[in-house]
């Protein structure tokens, strides 16, 4: 089950910096008309683009209106600007290789639930308190919600919260649990158990629609989201206090050298730096080593689960819109954590999957078949009978670990994330 997590700051000292640092020794170079600085001619060529990088606050960024149209830039179908090709073209008027720095005061890695709801709550309270500061969102997927491949039993008690009004913007959250199951499975049979959850009221969703849905509800609140950029480094000052991000480098080869078209990453300061990067963050890894994180609050070690889901359109008598299953023990043996889930979302579809603990002792063991045998026991065979696969996928989950011993200990830590 998955729940939102929303982090708002009470920071006074915030100040709305927000301003693109070209590494151009003069305001008239080769790449610009003579007589003309870069900023006006960026405006000049372009309305819309100087307002992206911070010399006009026309609009926001990542998600434009239609009355906006941008030459050579190419829009998903969800009207995220995939920036690629923008930040190339501001490249190209740089008479310097150094990397181009931008600006805001919150700058949040990852674009799924968490990062989202943070930054959508720090916008709320913006307006509430009459402020105005940047808030920046960096997704490496080429869109919003392209690195979500969780389909979930959704419990609405925090988007209540946070966007009360849901229900009236045509959210992607319109089947609620019409029946909540759970098997104890064997070889052949299906032993029916008391279900331990309580979906009563929640609703089986596709958290990637879920999370394209937030991405547009984040633009209208001012949020800049940059789909197609991943975060590559931690940015630290003199002092070693974060600082921002750095984003990857393009033009690499496999060797690590660097080809004709290389580009540098752009770097990316915030006066609040967020990661919410999802299980195992590879920015989350080099700041817990840095300042020692789990040593300081004595933290378990973590434990992991690789979670394998398909995504199957079946028989329209089969299917009952709402309908919650989750299994354990077959085709997993007693020494294995594990189980699996089956979700009836609208559209005749089905979501299905196994997750398994990634400490299995049993070095032969393979998730994958194990997945292939779940599909095959009778009881969930015959459902998918005569369906087909529309959608596949897996990835990590963070399954245990107390993660520290007491909270006050995370107040001496240099970085809050």
């Amino acid at each position: 089950m998955h729940r939102f997590l929303s982090i708002s700051s009470k920071s006074t000292s915030l100040k709305n910096q927000k301003q693109l640092h070209l590494p151009l020794v003069s305001s008239v170079s080769s790449a610009t008309p003579k007589g003309q600085s870069c900023s006006h001619y960026f405006n000049q060529k372009s309305p819309s683009l100087g307002s992206r990088l911070g010399f006009d606050r026309f609009i926001s960024s990542g998600y434009f209106p239609n009355r906006v149209n941008l030459r050579g830039h190419e829009r998903n179908g969800n009207g995220f600007l995939r920036l690629k090709g923008l930040v190339g073209e501001i490249r190209n008027y740089s008479s310097e290789t150094d990397r181009e720095s931008i600006d805001y005061d919150v700058v949040i890695v990852g674009a799924g639930p968490a990062g989202l709801s943070a930054a959508i709550r720090f916008k709320q309270l913006c307006r509430e308190k009459n402020a105005d500061f940047s808030v920046c969102v960096v997704e490496k997927g080429a869109e919003v919600g392209a690195h979500i491949l969780s389909g979930n039993v959704f419990e609405p008690r925090a988007l209540n919260e946070l966007l009360p009004q849901w229900k009236d913007e045509e959210a992607p959250i319109n089947v609620p649990v019409s029946s909540d199951k759970f098997w104890f499975l064997t070889k052949d049979c299906a032993i029916s158990l008391p279900s331990p959850f309580d979906n009563k009221g929640n609703y089986v969703i596709s958290l990637s629609q879920l999370v394209r849905w937030m991405g547009v509800k984040a633009e209208e609140l001012g949020v800049e989201i940059y789909p197609g950029f991943a975060a590559s480094e931690i940015l630290y000052d003199e002092d070693n206090n974060v600082v921002g991000i750095g984003t990857n480098d393009m033009g690499v080869a496999k060797d690590g050298s660097r080809k004709e078209n290389f580009q540098r990453g752009v770097a990316l300061k915030g006066r609040i730096t967020l990661l919410a990067e999802g299980c195992r963050g590879s920015l989350s890894q080099k700041i817990m080593k840095e300042y020692k994180l789990r040593e300081k609050v004595q933290a378990q070690h973590q434990t992991y689960a690789l979670g394998i889901k398909e995504v199957w359109e079946i028989d329209e008598k089969k299917h009952k819109p709402g309908a919650v299953l989750h299994t354990l023990g077959w085709p997993l043996d007693s020494k294995t954590y594990g189980g699996s889930f089956l979700y009836h979302m609208k559209d005749r579809q089905i979501s299905i999957g196994l997750v398994v603990a990634l400490n299995y002792h049993n070095p032969f063991l393979n998730p994958y078949e194990e997945f292939q045998k779940l599909k095959h026991h009778p009881s969930i065979k015959s459902l998918l009978e005569g369906g087909s696969v529309l959608q596949y996928g897996a990835r990590t989950l963070n399954e245990g670990g107390f993660q520290f011993s007491r909270e006050e200990q995370l107040l001496d830590v240099p970085l809050a994330f």
